[in-house]
């Protein structure tokens, strides 16, 4: 209230002094001020025009970025975003706006990520360090403690830790806790992605109670990923009605401030909890509504992650080889620009729909289709192994030593049972979901 005073006065003083100029300011701040009160892209749109018209490049700049992060949001055509952020880049290059340039960068970093393409992102996010690497920096002087290369360094970290090079991200939180130290402005970025990246290993490792430990944490930096990754725990430890309550809660808060990704990833772990209460078939209409949004919005990677489920789906309700068509769609994407993890749970996908579709196969071909389900199974072996996913490298060990079991190849069976026998002792001792979980 004390700021909107401030500008009310700014933009009375200006009025009376004919200041275009401090206008166009004033409206720029009017936008940040008001653009969680209502949708103020029009605001946005005028104070673009009019600074271009006054030769202020710097607010003409900025106005497009925020439109562009705007209609990100909205969903609007990748290709065109893109083309506006393009434009802005002739501008800074033309005025030597180096600071927008930082800023220009550090947006397409985050929008390749939200429509999952973490190649891109991580091509972006290099090139901004590359640049800043090669000013001269004074000795003793921290350069670069913009927001833009927190958001960077951040995106870097997480990418890192999705293809399970922990110590790689590890140091890169090292680096950006020494450059933006707790009480700073921007610290509060590499916090959240600290924690999230600590809350996914504990998961992938079963350490579920350190995992319940860091919600709080992330609760506190970010209200909306705190609640979904208290969901995500509560369905681990089956606890399902509570996990499906805070889900629907936080379904409907989503839907209503607009928040579209996390909106698909709730409806995800709703269709899961479906599958794990043995309501398949209620599964199926969440899963559709989840792949119309990802594609209206095109998020392309959460829509590539929408069809795997579609297809366990189909595996469950007797269906494989419909699921196995339909995984050709989605597996391409997941495997390019999906975390180790995701890559894993695709090719156990795969191996599960081959084998349910060779069981009315000639000898021959069953034969061939389980070798090959075999080859898959190892690929996947290879990706858990990576993030040290103990259930899902145990679930892969015991499929495999029932599919050699069925192959007659004694020794290879019982290697995968030995290994089997080792996880299964380390961990929780429950039943081994085969088909009633997709991660």
């Amino acid at each position: 209230q004390q700021a909107e005073l401030a500008l009310q006065e700014a933009i009375r003083i200006a009025q009376e002094s004919n200041d275009h100029v401090c206008l166009q300011h004033c409206l720029s701040w009017l936008y940040i001020l008001e653009q969680k009160i209502f949708d103020s892209c029009v605001l946005l749109e005028h104070s673009v025009n009019k600074s271009l018209h006054f030769g202020l490049p710097y607010l003409a700049s900025l106005g497009i970025q925020s439109l562009v992060q705007q209609r990100a949001f909205a969903g609007k055509a990748a290709n065109k975003l893109m083309d506006a952020l393009k434009d802005s880049d002739l501008l800074h290059w033309k005025h030597s706006l180096s600071e927008l340039i930082d800023i220009s960068i550090a947006q397409k970093t985050a929008i390749w990520r939200l429509y999952g393409r973490s190649t891109m992102a991580l091509q972006q996010a290099q090139t901004l360090l590359s640049m800043n690497s090669l000013e001269a920096v004074n000795v003793g002087v921290q350069q670069n403690n913009t927001e833009s290369f927190a958001v960077v360094l951040c995106h870097l970290a997480e990418l890192h830790a999705e293809q399970g090079y922990f110590a790689a991200a590890s140091e890169i939180l090292k680096h950006l806790k020494e450059r933006f130290p707790p009480n700073s402005q921007h610290a509060q970025l590499w916090m959240l992605f600290d924690q999230k990246i600590q809350f996914e290993r504990a998961m992938n490792d079963g350490r579920y109670h350190v995992a319940d430990s860091l919600v709080a944490g992330i609760t506190a930096l970010n209200s909306i990923e705190g609640v979904y990754r208290k969901a995500i725990v509560l369905k681990a430890q089956n606890q399902m009605s509570e996990a499906h309550k805070l889900l629907q809660k936080l379904l409907i808060h989503c839907q209503k401030i607009k928040n579209t990704e996390m909106v698909i990833s709730v409806l995800l772990s709703i269709a899961e909890l479906y599958w794990r209460s043995s309501c398949h078939t209620i599964a199926l209409p969440v899963l559709l509504q989840a792949l119309a949004l990802a594609r209206e919005y095109s998020l392309q990677y959460l829509a590539s992650e929408t069809v795997l489920n579609l297809a366990f789906s189909q595996l469950i309700l007797g269906i494989p080889e419909q699921a196995l068509n339909i995984l050709h769609m989605a597996i391409e994407p997941v495997l390019a620009h999906g975390a180790v993890l995701d890559k894993g749970c695709a090719m156990f996908l795969v191996a599960k729909c081959q084998v349910a579709s060779a069981a009315s196969y000639a000898p021959q071909k069953k034969t061939e289709a389980l070798e090959s389900a075999i080859l898959n199974l190892n690929e996947a072996k290879t990706y858990f192994a990576k993030v040290d996913c103990k259930e899902q490298l145990r679930d892969v060990l015991y499929f495999q030593a029932r599919l050699f079991h069925t192959l007659g190849k004694t020794q290879e069976r019982n290697k995968c049972a030995m290994l089997f026998r080792q996880l299964h002792q380390e961990l929780p001792a429950h039943g081994v979901p085969l088909i009633n979980a997709f991660k």
